[in-house]
């Protein structure tokens, strides 16, 4: 396999972790869904919705990492 095929896939692969990163980020922002697992300061803590939004877009991208990863 030549460089610029591994270097698209390098690409892709960080625009998908990246793109669940903000994923779990922004749900965790605009959400309180369940209740706190762990207080960080008096006004912000983590929610179980929270982890569960990270778990199911890390998930994903692991999925879909192995796809882009192992040929068909």
């Amino acid at each position: 396999m030549n460089g610029v095929h591994w270097s698209r896939r390098l690409v892709l692969l960080l625009a998908l972790w990246s793109a669940a990163t903000v994923f779990g980020l922004a749900f965790a922002a605009w959400t309180a869904i369940g209740p706190v697992v762990l207080v960080l300061t008096p006004n912000h803590g983590v929610h179980i919705g929270d982890l569960l939004a990270l778990i199911a877009s890390y998930s994903t991208a692991a999925v879909l990492t192995r796809r882009v990863l192992v040929p068909a």
